[in-house]
Protein backbone atom coordinates (compact mmCIF):
# COMPACT_ATOMS: atom_id res chain seq x y z
CA UNK A 1 0.00 0.00 0.00
CA UNK A 2 1.16 3.48 -0.84
CA UNK A 3 2.74 5.42 2.04
CA UNK A 4 1.33 8.62 0.60
CA UNK A 5 -2.12 7.40 1.62
CA UNK A 6 -1.75 4.91 4.48
CA UNK A 7 0.53 6.99 6.69
CA UNK A 8 0.42 7.78 10.42
CA UNK A 9 -1.96 10.71 10.08
CA UNK A 10 -4.42 8.72 7.96
CA UNK A 11 -4.40 5.88 10.51
CA UNK A 12 -4.93 8.27 13.44
CA UNK A 13 -7.80 9.91 11.57
CA UNK A 14 -9.40 6.50 11.08
CA UNK A 15 -8.93 5.64 14.77
CA UNK A 16 -10.59 8.89 15.82
CA UNK A 17 -13.42 8.41 13.34
CA UNK A 18 -13.86 4.80 14.51
CA UNK A 19 -14.45 6.02 18.06
CA UNK A 20 -16.72 8.86 16.99
CA UNK A 21 -18.73 6.50 14.78
CA UNK A 22 -19.08 4.02 17.64
CA UNK A 23 -20.43 6.94 19.67
CA UNK A 24 -22.85 7.87 16.87
CA UNK A 25 -24.09 4.29 16.49
CA UNK A 26 -25.45 4.46 20.03
CA UNK A 27 -28.04 6.96 18.85
CA UNK A 28 -29.70 4.51 16.51
CA UNK A 29 -31.28 3.37 19.78
CA UNK A 30 -32.58 6.87 20.51
CA UNK A 31 -35.91 6.42 18.62
CA UNK A 32 -36.86 3.31 20.67
CA UNK A 33 -35.85 5.18 23.84
CA UNK A 34 -38.06 8.10 22.85
CA UNK A 35 -40.90 5.78 21.88
CA UNK A 36 -40.84 4.34 25.41
CA UNK A 37 -41.24 7.90 26.72
CA UNK A 38 -44.51 8.10 24.74
CA UNK A 39 -42.98 10.28 22.03
CA UNK A 40 -44.78 9.37 18.80
CA UNK A 41 -43.32 8.87 15.33
CA UNK A 42 -43.89 12.40 14.04
CA UNK A 43 -42.09 13.99 16.98
CA UNK A 44 -39.36 11.34 16.86
CA UNK A 45 -38.75 12.29 13.25
CA UNK A 46 -38.55 15.98 14.17
CA UNK A 47 -36.14 15.30 17.03
CA UNK A 48 -33.84 13.22 14.85
CA UNK A 49 -34.09 15.82 12.09
CA UNK A 50 -33.19 18.68 14.45
CA UNK A 51 -29.63 17.48 14.98
CA UNK A 52 -29.13 16.91 11.28
CA UNK A 53 -30.60 20.33 10.40
CA UNK A 54 -28.16 22.08 12.71
CA UNK A 55 -25.32 20.06 11.19
CA UNK A 56 -26.38 21.05 7.67
CA UNK A 57 -26.71 24.74 8.56
CA UNK A 58 -23.19 24.87 10.01
CA UNK A 59 -21.35 22.82 7.40
CA UNK A 60 -20.83 25.50 4.70
CA UNK A 61 -19.34 27.89 7.27
CA UNK A 62 -17.30 25.12 8.86
CA UNK A 63 -16.04 24.09 5.42
CA UNK A 64 -14.67 27.57 4.76
CA UNK A 65 -12.86 27.62 8.11
CA UNK A 66 -11.36 24.12 8.00
CA UNK A 67 -9.88 24.77 4.56
CA UNK A 68 -7.95 27.64 6.16
CA UNK A 69 -6.05 25.24 8.43
CA UNK A 70 -8.32 24.26 11.30
CA UNK A 71 -8.96 20.60 10.54
CA UNK A 72 -7.44 18.99 13.64
CA UNK A 73 -8.83 21.69 15.94
CA UNK A 74 -12.32 21.07 14.59
CA UNK A 75 -11.91 17.31 15.12
CA UNK A 76 -11.02 17.80 18.79
CA UNK A 77 -13.77 20.40 19.32
CA UNK A 78 -16.38 18.16 17.74
CA UNK A 79 -15.45 15.22 19.97
CA UNK A 80 -15.49 17.31 23.16
CA UNK A 81 -18.83 18.92 22.30
CA UNK A 82 -20.29 15.48 21.53
CA UNK A 83 -19.25 14.28 24.97
CA UNK A 84 -20.71 17.32 26.73
CA UNK A 85 -23.99 17.23 24.77
CA UNK A 86 -24.55 13.53 25.50
CA UNK A 87 -24.45 13.82 29.29
CA UNK A 88 -27.93 15.44 29.53
CA UNK A 89 -29.50 12.25 28.17
CA UNK A 90 -28.59 10.64 31.51
CA UNK A 91 -31.24 12.76 33.19
CA UNK A 92 -34.05 12.53 30.61
CA UNK A 93 -37.19 10.89 31.98
CA UNK A 94 -39.96 12.60 30.00
CA UNK A 95 -40.71 14.34 26.72
CA UNK A 96 -40.34 18.10 26.33
CA UNK A 97 -38.60 20.98 24.57
CA UNK A 98 -35.35 20.18 26.36
CA UNK A 99 -34.93 17.19 24.03
CA UNK A 100 -34.66 19.53 21.04
CA UNK A 101 -32.00 21.59 22.84
CA UNK A 102 -29.88 18.47 23.36
CA UNK A 103 -30.22 17.53 19.69
CA UNK A 104 -29.12 21.05 18.62
CA UNK A 105 -25.78 20.70 20.41
CA UNK A 106 -25.31 17.15 19.18
CA UNK A 107 -25.88 18.36 15.63
CA UNK A 108 -23.25 21.07 16.04
CA UNK A 109 -20.76 18.52 17.37
CA UNK A 110 -21.33 16.21 14.42
CA UNK A 111 -20.96 19.11 11.98
CA UNK A 112 -17.57 20.09 13.43
CA UNK A 113 -16.21 16.55 13.40
CA UNK A 114 -17.58 15.37 10.06
CA UNK A 115 -16.60 18.52 8.15
CA UNK A 116 -13.06 18.37 9.49
CA UNK A 117 -12.60 14.64 8.83
CA UNK A 118 -13.65 14.84 5.17
CA UNK A 119 -11.66 18.06 4.67
CA UNK A 120 -8.60 16.22 5.97
CA UNK A 121 -9.17 13.37 3.49
CA UNK A 122 -9.65 15.86 0.65
CA UNK A 123 -6.34 17.54 1.52
CA UNK A 124 -4.17 14.43 1.84
CA UNK A 125 -5.63 11.81 -0.55
CA UNK A 126 -3.71 11.29 -3.84
CA UNK A 127 -5.85 12.47 -6.76
CA UNK A 128 -5.83 9.07 -8.48
CA UNK A 129 -6.86 7.23 -5.27
CA UNK A 130 -9.65 9.42 -3.94
CA UNK A 131 -12.28 6.73 -4.25
CA UNK A 132 -10.08 4.25 -2.39
CA UNK A 133 -9.16 6.78 0.30
CA UNK A 134 -12.81 7.66 0.94
CA UNK A 135 -13.93 4.04 0.76
CA UNK A 136 -11.34 2.73 3.21
CA UNK A 137 -12.01 5.69 5.49
CA UNK A 138 -15.63 4.59 5.44
CA UNK A 139 -14.61 1.37 7.18
CA UNK A 140 -14.08 3.40 10.33
CA UNK A 141 -17.80 4.21 10.13
CA UNK A 142 -19.12 0.74 9.50
CA UNK A 143 -16.97 -1.50 11.65
CA UNK A 144 -18.36 0.42 14.65
CA UNK A 145 -21.83 0.05 13.14
CA UNK A 146 -21.37 -3.72 13.02
CA UNK A 147 -20.21 -3.77 16.64
CA UNK A 148 -22.40 -1.00 17.98
CA UNK A 149 -25.71 -2.73 17.36
CA UNK A 150 -24.75 -5.77 19.38
CA UNK A 151 -22.99 -3.77 22.10
CA UNK A 152 -25.89 -1.35 22.37
CA UNK A 153 -28.44 -4.10 22.82
CA UNK A 154 -26.18 -5.80 25.36
CA UNK A 155 -25.72 -2.62 27.44
CA UNK A 156 -29.43 -1.79 27.31
CA UNK A 157 -30.33 -5.33 28.35
CA UNK A 158 -27.88 -5.29 31.27
CA UNK A 159 -28.06 -1.71 32.55
CA UNK A 160 -30.63 0.28 30.55
CA UNK A 161 -30.54 3.28 28.23
CA UNK A 162 -28.87 5.66 30.66
CA UNK A 163 -25.85 3.36 30.96
CA UNK A 164 -25.70 3.35 27.16
CA UNK A 165 -25.62 7.16 27.05
CA UNK A 166 -22.88 7.28 29.70
CA UNK A 167 -20.78 4.86 27.64
CA UNK A 168 -21.35 7.06 24.58
CA UNK A 169 -20.08 10.15 26.40
CA UNK A 170 -16.85 8.37 27.37
CA UNK A 171 -16.30 7.11 23.82
CA UNK A 172 -16.81 10.62 22.40
CA UNK A 173 -14.19 11.97 24.79
CA UNK A 174 -11.71 9.31 23.64
CA UNK A 175 -12.35 10.26 19.99
CA UNK A 176 -10.77 13.66 20.67
CA UNK A 177 -7.37 12.20 21.61
CA UNK A 178 -5.92 10.90 18.27
CA UNK A 179 -6.26 14.28 16.45
CA UNK A 180 -3.89 15.80 19.02
CA UNK A 181 -1.13 13.69 17.43
CA UNK A 182 -2.02 14.48 13.80
CA UNK A 183 -0.22 16.98 11.56
CA UNK A 184 -2.26 19.70 9.93
CA UNK A 185 -2.13 19.23 6.12
CA UNK A 186 -0.40 21.82 3.96
CA UNK A 187 -2.04 23.68 1.11
CA UNK A 188 -4.62 25.72 3.01
CA UNK A 189 -6.95 27.92 0.96
CA UNK A 190 -8.88 31.09 1.76
CA UNK A 191 -12.07 30.87 -0.24
CA UNK A 192 -14.61 33.66 0.11
CA UNK A 193 -18.26 33.02 1.08
CA UNK A 194 -19.16 33.92 -2.52
CA UNK A 195 -17.44 30.71 -3.66
CA UNK A 196 -20.40 28.79 -2.21
CA UNK A 197 -22.42 29.95 -5.23
CA UNK A 198 -20.24 27.77 -7.48
CA UNK A 199 -21.94 24.74 -6.00
CA UNK A 200 -25.27 25.74 -7.52
CA UNK A 201 -23.93 24.91 -10.98
CA UNK A 202 -25.10 21.69 -12.68
CA UNK A 203 -21.79 19.84 -12.29
CA UNK A 204 -22.11 20.06 -8.50
CA UNK A 205 -25.87 20.32 -8.05
CA UNK A 206 -26.74 16.98 -9.71
CA UNK A 207 -24.41 14.74 -7.67
CA UNK A 208 -25.23 16.73 -4.53
CA UNK A 209 -28.92 16.14 -5.24
CA UNK A 210 -28.16 12.43 -5.56
CA UNK A 211 -26.49 12.72 -2.15
CA UNK A 212 -29.64 14.41 -0.84
CA UNK A 213 -31.76 11.47 -2.02
CA UNK A 214 -29.24 9.09 -0.53
CA UNK A 215 -29.71 10.90 2.78
CA UNK A 216 -33.51 10.65 2.55
CA UNK A 217 -33.28 6.90 1.98
CA UNK A 218 -30.74 6.46 4.76
CA UNK A 219 -32.77 8.64 7.12
CA UNK A 220 -35.97 6.67 6.59
CA UNK A 221 -34.11 3.39 7.02
CA UNK A 222 -32.13 4.11 10.17
CA UNK A 223 -34.68 6.33 11.92
CA UNK A 224 -37.75 4.13 11.58
CA UNK A 225 -36.53 0.58 11.00
CA UNK A 226 -35.74 0.22 14.75
CA UNK A 227 -39.29 1.28 15.67
CA UNK A 228 -40.79 -0.87 12.87
CA UNK A 229 -38.95 -3.93 14.20
CA UNK A 230 -40.09 -3.12 17.74
CA UNK A 231 -43.74 -2.91 16.66
CA UNK A 232 -43.54 -6.03 14.47
CA UNK A 233 -41.64 -7.91 17.22
CA UNK A 234 -38.92 -8.88 14.76
CA UNK A 235 -35.49 -9.33 16.29
CA UNK A 236 -33.02 -8.14 16.14
CA UNK A 237 -31.76 -4.73 15.16
CA UNK A 238 -28.28 -6.06 15.94
CA UNK A 239 -28.58 -8.58 13.09
CA UNK A 240 -29.49 -5.85 10.62
CA UNK A 241 -26.69 -3.51 11.72
CA UNK A 242 -24.11 -6.29 11.61
CA UNK A 243 -25.06 -7.57 8.14
CA UNK A 244 -25.49 -4.03 6.76
CA UNK A 245 -22.09 -3.00 8.07
CA UNK A 246 -20.49 -6.26 6.90
CA UNK A 247 -21.85 -5.62 3.38
CA UNK A 248 -20.43 -2.10 3.36
CA UNK A 249 -17.11 -3.39 4.68
CA UNK A 250 -17.02 -5.97 1.90
CA UNK A 251 -17.41 -3.31 -0.79
CA UNK A 252 -14.77 -1.11 0.86
CA UNK A 253 -12.16 -3.91 1.09
CA UNK A 254 -12.68 -6.48 -1.66
CA UNK A 255 -13.80 -3.82 -4.16
CA UNK A 256 -12.10 -0.74 -2.72
CA UNK A 257 -10.49 0.27 -6.04
CA UNK A 258 -13.70 0.00 -8.09
CA UNK A 259 -14.68 3.65 -7.49
CA UNK A 260 -11.37 4.70 -9.13
CA UNK A 261 -11.71 2.34 -12.11
CA UNK A 262 -15.39 2.28 -13.01
CA UNK A 263 -17.06 5.51 -14.15
CA UNK A 264 -18.29 7.11 -10.95
CA UNK A 265 -21.62 8.16 -12.50
CA UNK A 266 -22.55 4.59 -13.43
CA UNK A 267 -21.48 3.14 -10.10
CA UNK A 268 -23.50 5.82 -8.28
CA UNK A 269 -26.62 5.06 -10.32
CA UNK A 270 -26.42 1.30 -9.68
CA UNK A 271 -25.85 1.94 -5.98
CA UNK A 272 -28.90 4.22 -5.67
CA UNK A 273 -31.07 1.54 -7.27
CA UNK A 274 -29.75 -1.12 -4.88
CA UNK A 275 -30.49 1.09 -1.88
CA UNK A 276 -34.03 1.75 -3.10
CA UNK A 277 -34.62 -1.97 -3.69
CA UNK A 278 -33.60 -2.80 -0.13
CA UNK A 279 -36.01 -0.22 1.32
CA UNK A 280 -38.82 -1.46 -0.93
CA UNK A 281 -38.55 -4.94 0.60
CA UNK A 282 -38.80 -3.86 4.26
CA UNK A 283 -42.63 -4.04 4.62
CA UNK A 284 -42.48 -7.71 3.59
CA UNK A 285 -40.12 -8.69 6.41
CA UNK A 286 -41.20 -11.51 8.69
CA UNK A 287 -37.98 -12.70 10.32
CA UNK A 288 -34.19 -12.47 10.57
CA UNK A 289 -33.51 -14.06 7.14
CA UNK A 290 -35.47 -11.40 5.27
CA UNK A 291 -33.96 -8.71 7.49
CA UNK A 292 -30.47 -9.95 6.60
CA UNK A 293 -31.28 -9.94 2.88
CA UNK A 294 -32.49 -6.33 3.07
CA UNK A 295 -29.29 -5.45 4.92
CA UNK A 296 -27.11 -7.05 2.22
CA UNK A 297 -28.85 -5.26 -0.67
CA UNK A 298 -29.07 -1.82 0.93
CA UNK A 299 -25.63 -2.14 2.55
CA UNK A 300 -24.00 -2.99 -0.78
CA UNK A 301 -25.67 0.03 -2.36
CA UNK A 302 -24.47 2.27 0.46
CA UNK A 303 -20.97 0.79 0.35
CA UNK A 304 -20.42 1.82 -3.25
CA UNK A 305 -22.54 4.98 -3.32
CA UNK A 306 -20.80 7.19 -0.79
CA UNK A 307 -17.21 6.89 -2.06
CA UNK A 308 -18.23 7.07 -5.73
CA UNK A 309 -20.39 10.17 -5.30
CA UNK A 310 -17.96 11.97 -2.99
CA UNK A 311 -14.99 11.17 -5.23
CA UNK A 312 -16.99 12.50 -8.20
CA UNK A 313 -17.50 15.77 -6.31
CA UNK A 314 -13.79 16.01 -5.45
CA UNK A 315 -12.79 15.30 -9.07
CA UNK A 316 -14.80 18.31 -10.13
CA UNK A 317 -13.73 20.58 -7.26
CA UNK A 318 -9.98 19.85 -7.03
CA UNK A 319 -7.96 20.22 -3.83
CA UNK A 320 -8.42 23.96 -3.45
CA UNK A 321 -12.17 23.55 -2.93
CA UNK A 322 -11.95 20.04 -1.47
CA UNK A 323 -12.99 20.87 2.08
CA UNK A 324 -15.95 23.04 1.16
CA UNK A 325 -16.95 20.59 -1.62
CA UNK A 326 -17.16 17.75 0.88
CA UNK A 327 -18.97 20.00 3.36
CA UNK A 328 -21.61 20.79 0.73
CA UNK A 329 -21.92 17.13 -0.30
CA UNK A 330 -22.24 15.78 3.24
CA UNK A 331 -24.54 18.71 4.00
CA UNK A 332 -26.81 17.61 1.14
CA UNK A 333 -26.76 14.07 2.54
CA UNK A 334 -27.62 15.36 6.03
CA UNK A 335 -30.41 17.55 4.65
CA UNK A 336 -31.85 14.48 2.98
CA UNK A 337 -31.80 12.84 6.38
CA UNK A 338 -33.60 15.86 7.87
CA UNK A 339 -36.36 15.76 5.26
CA UNK A 340 -36.56 11.99 5.35
CA UNK A 341 -36.83 11.74 9.13
CA UNK A 342 -39.37 14.56 9.46
CA UNK A 343 -41.59 13.82 6.44
CA UNK A 344 -41.52 10.03 6.62
CA UNK A 345 -42.21 10.14 10.35
CA UNK A 346 -45.60 11.75 9.74
CA UNK A 347 -46.27 9.35 6.85
CA UNK A 348 -45.60 6.39 9.16
CA UNK A 349 -47.76 7.86 11.92
CA UNK A 350 -50.79 8.60 9.73
CA UNK A 351 -50.55 6.11 6.83
CA UNK A 352 -48.50 3.28 8.27
CA UNK A 353 -44.99 1.93 7.88
CA UNK A 354 -45.64 0.07 4.62
CA UNK A 355 -46.67 3.28 2.85
CA UNK A 356 -43.72 5.10 4.39
CA UNK A 357 -41.10 2.60 3.16
CA UNK A 358 -42.76 2.32 -0.27
CA UNK A 359 -42.66 6.12 -0.55
CA UNK A 360 -38.97 6.22 0.40
CA UNK A 361 -38.17 3.57 -2.22
CA UNK A 362 -40.18 5.40 -4.88
CA UNK A 363 -38.39 8.69 -4.22
CA UNK A 364 -35.02 6.93 -4.42
CA UNK A 365 -36.01 5.37 -7.76
CA UNK A 366 -37.24 8.70 -9.15
CA UNK A 367 -34.01 10.32 -8.04
CA UNK A 368 -32.00 7.65 -9.82
CA UNK A 369 -33.83 8.48 -13.05
CA UNK A 370 -33.17 12.19 -12.52
CA UNK A 371 -29.47 11.54 -11.98
CA UNK A 372 -29.33 9.35 -15.11
CA UNK A 373 -30.94 11.97 -17.32
CA UNK A 374 -29.51 15.19 -15.90
CA UNK A 375 -25.87 14.69 -14.85
CA UNK A 376 -23.69 16.46 -17.46
CA UNK A 377 -21.10 13.67 -17.67
CA UNK A 378 -23.33 10.60 -17.40
CA UNK A 379 -23.96 9.96 -21.09
CA UNK A 380 -20.24 10.10 -21.85
CA UNK A 381 -19.20 8.38 -18.62
CA UNK A 382 -15.65 7.08 -18.67
CA UNK A 383 -13.03 6.17 -16.07
CA UNK A 384 -12.54 9.34 -14.01
CA UNK A 385 -9.76 11.81 -14.62
CA UNK A 386 -8.71 13.13 -11.19
CA UNK A 387 -8.82 16.83 -10.49
CA UNK A 388 -5.81 18.76 -9.30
Amino acid sequence: MSRSLYDRNYILLNVSNFLYSLYSTVFIFLPPFLYQLNVREGEIGLLMATGALVSVALKPVNGLFVDRGGRTAFLVSGALLACASTLPWLFVTERGAHLFAIRIFQGAAFSFFATASYAYIAAVAPADRRGEALGVFGLSFFIPTALGGWLGEWVIGRAGFHALFLSAAVIALLAGIPPLRMKEPKGNSRLSPASLLDFLSRQYFIPNFAGFLFGMAYGSLFTFLPVFLLIRRISSLGIFLFVYAFSVIGTRTLARKLADRMPRERLSLISLLLLGTGILAIPFLSGPIGLSLVAVISGTGHGFLFPSLSALILDRAGKEKGGIAMAMFTGAFDMGGVIGAAAFGFVAEHLGYAVMFFSAAAITGAGSFFFFTQDPAFRKASPPEPGA
